[in-house]
């Protein structure tokens, strides 16, 4: 037991020997971390009829009859024609800075703008019409958080809304995760 209890010791002694990083010493001058990266603001009150995109970040699916209509991250709603579903054709693309969701109600679209709320008026396909807008809606609608412990540039909400992080080399960096 005495050999038991000595080990024991032993061990709490030698993990109190052990150094920390000291985080009064403040950041490094140079280390490995990450960038955000940004959607610059545009004209987030406004949505734009456009031909078709290609498919690079799908995201939600609402079906309205014979269309489809599928977010594409960040940049707009996809239209698709249903009516032949063997031959499935994309329509139309609405151009809407930051959309991530969606959803449809009759014919109006209700969606978001990075943190604003928008509903559009899709009875005439090709003209859509914002009937409704709300600056700043969604205060809870935050950025992606970068990788965990590690350090990042500090956001800058001047820049436009964050999408993502890129890795990349930091200068003095001020924030860590």
């Amino acid at each position: 037991m005495k050999i038991l209890y000595n080990l024991i010791l032993l061990l709490c002694l030698c993990g109190s020997l052990t150094s920390c990083i000291d985080e009064d010493a403040g950041p490094p001058d140079s280390v490995e971390g990450f960038a955000p990266i940004y959607l610059a603001k545009t004209d987030s009150d406004t949505v734009t009829f456009i031909q078709p995109q290609p498919t690079v970040q799908p995201g939600k699916i609402v079906i309205k009859g014979t269309l489809l209509f599928q977010v594409e991250q960040y940049q707009g709603i996809h239209i698709v024609d249903l009516s032949d579903p063997e031959n499935a054709k994309k329509i139309g693309f609405y151009k809407i800075f930051a959309c991530s969701e969606l959803t449809i109600h009759n014919h109006f679209i209700y969606t978001n703008s990075g943190r604003d709320f928008i509903v559009i008026d899709i009875k005439q396909l090709d003209v859509p019409r914002v009937t409704d807008y709300r600056d700043n809606y969604f205060t809870a609608f935050s950025f992606p958080a970068p990788p965990v412990n590690s350090y990042f540039e500090c956001p800058d909400p001047t820049k436009g809304i964050i999408i993502g992080w890129e890795a990349k080399t930091l200068n003095n960096p001020q924030c860590k995760y």
